[in-house]
């Protein structure tokens, strides 16, 4: 059962929640249908999160939001990125396969 009625409000009160805690801050935080991706960040710092990752469980959230917020700090997917995101996601690297949606013709980085 989610725990609010309103799961778009939801990952964005969650998203601000890591920003704090990662301190960053972006611009905007939007939550849109995406059809390949469960998120984005813009380098004008746009976070843009997939609205039925509501639906998904609250870890792998937890995960895509961490992802995408470490974008602000870390362009790439280097080791640094991965250290931190393994310090605020531990066990990342299973949901790491499920990052791109299936059917995406997206390369991995």
């Amino acid at each position: 059962m989610k725990s609010t009625l309103y799961p778009v409000q939801e990952l964005r009160r969650k998203t601000h929640a890591w920003a704090i805690k990662l301190r960053v801050n972006p611009r905007v935080i939007r939550v849109q249908d995406m059809r390949h991706k469960w998120g984005s960040c813009s380098s004008a710092g746009t976070v843009t999160l997939a609205t039925d990752l509501a639906d998904m469980d609250a870890s792998f959230q937890d995960y895509v939001i961490v992802h995408e917020l470490l974008h602000m700090r870390y362009a790439m997917h280097g080791k640094v990125f991965k250290a931190v995101l393994t310090a605020h996601v531990p066990g990342w690297q299973k949901f790491d396969d499920f990052r791109q949606r299936p059917g995406s013709s997206e390369q991995r980085a």
